[in-house]
């Protein structure tokens, strides 16, 4: 009787706290796509090698690192313009800026993409490199309207984007890898997932906004671009940072390990994201929309509210960690192949980093609203720093995979620790102004 109780204030507490609403909106968006991806990575893994998933790998690896240009991070302004206008204006400039870089990409290719492929031990990836800009252009327009939605809450449609991406992705994949396109089938299925939903939210913003793309004005543009330079000469270096520190394991590990190496690594740490991702990627968006709300001249509110956030998601994310360093080779050689066992243990070796950037990643937000781009620009330097230590401190003793993945993973784990900690202590002294 007193858990029912319990049960039903525990329903009404959410019921009364929009912010807990939206979470549990956009959560289950990611929920599905992400569940939808977990499924099908059984037959994908059946359908594709460790070196068919290597290609994939890298090929996603150079996607997020120049996708950090397709708009100049200009799109994640959007929600924090002070009005509707500024907002129109930013809009239109991240479209025009997505569409210039995707066509300089693409020449860029053109001359210069076999050449760097070569250098950098990539070979394989030659044949695909033509799909990159489209993937970068792709994902610059979905950006743009993702952080539209946002600012507009419009997390039902967020939550419809998602589930999009993750049917059209995982049946593209399943579909030409069946019929033998491997590992091309992988590629093309990332590109519909950086695609999809594009067409749903600019119908909206189209019915929402019925006059934006009429009146084009190149001084209210340039305006907007001036008001939020920084994003673009500070943030999107910064972005560039994060993104290469996130990629640059893969890249690594594939020149120093080979194709087959990294795609089990790859496969490894796509699969325990998912689930973290599943609620971390909606904390970050709806937290983002509510410090945003609240200004950065409400520094005090944005702390609680931060903390709060961090007590939260440890609790959250505890139990999935325990669970892969308990069963992780176990789980990966039932589910996905007995020669996929060696995935299970990298994820047991990157089981608290995956939960360490669970909690950072929502709060690194805080630099955004509070517009202090350079600190968040150190802070990435120097994960790129952590990061090359390790693979030079493995290449010169000789180390093993595993063991290289271990110190890794251990290296970058204090790296976000400390990351929570540096902006817990700027947000204390912002309050003190």
């Amino acid at each position: 009787m007193e858990f029912y109780r319990d049960l039903k204030l525990y329903k009404d507490k959410i019921r009364e706290n929009i912010f807990l609403q939206n979470i549990a909106v956009v959560a289950s968006g990611n929920v599905a796509a992400k569940l939808i991806g977990i499924l099908s990575a059984p037959i994908l893994t059946r359908i594709y090698s460790p070196e068919d998933f290597g290609v994939y790998s890298v090929f996603v690896s150079i996607i997020v690192i120049i996708g950090t240009f397709a708009t100049l991070r200009y799109a994640v302004t959007i929600p924090l313009a002070e009005s509707e206008g500024l907002a129109d204006d930013v809009i239109k400039l991240c479209f025009l800026v997505s569409v210039l870089f995707s066509l300089l990409l693409a020449v860029f290719t053109a001359f210069l993409g076999s050449y760097i492929a070569i250098a950098f031990s990539a070979d394989e990836i030659i044949p695909y490199l033509w799909f990159i800009p489209l993937a970068v252009f792709g994902k610059g327009l979905y950006e743009t309207l993702n952080n539209w939605a946002v600012r507009s809450k419009q997390f039902k449609l967020i939550t419809k984007t998602k589930v999009n991406q993750g049917i059209s992705s995982s049946v593209i994949k399943m579909g030409l890898g069946a019929v033998g396109f491997t590992p091309s089938g992988l590629i093309v299925g990332q590109i519909f997932q950086e695609a999809a939903g594009i067409g749903s939210l600019f119908s909206k913003l189209s019915k929402t906004k019925k006059d934006i793309f009429r009146e084009f004005s190149w001084v209210q543009i340039k305006r907007a671009a001036v008001r939020f330079k920084n994003f673009p000469l500070i943030q999107s270096w910064s972005q560039l940072l994060l993104s290469v520190g996130s990629q640059l394991p893969i890249l690594l590990i594939g020149y120093i390990f080979g194709l087959k190496v990294v795609g089990v690594f790859g496969l490894a740490q796509s699969l325990i994201n998912m689930p973290m991702d599943l609620l971390g990627q909606s904390v970050a968006q709806v937290y983002y929309s509510e410090i945003s709300k609240i200004g950065k001249n409400n520094p005090e509110k944005i702390l609680r509210l931060s903390i709060s956030l961090i007590k939260k998601l440890v609790l959250v994310g505890i139990f999935p960690v325990f669970l892969l360093m308990i069963f992780g080779p176990f789980l990966f050689e039932v589910f996905f192949g007995s020669e996929w066992r060696d995935a299970g243990v990298y994820s047991q070796f990157l089981s608290v980093l995956i939960l360490t950037r669970f909690i950072s990643a929502p709060i690194m937000n805080c630099l955004n609203v509070l517009e202090i781009q350079a600190i968040q620009l150190w802070l990435n330097s120097l994960r790129i720093v952590v990061t090359l230590m390790v693979f030079c401190l493995a290449m010169y003793l000789d180390m093993t995979p595993k063991s290289t993945l271990l110190l890794y993973s251990i290296s970058v784990s204090i790296f976000y620790i400390y990351v929570v900690v540096k902006i817990l202590k700027i947000l204390k002294h912002w309050k003190s102004k």
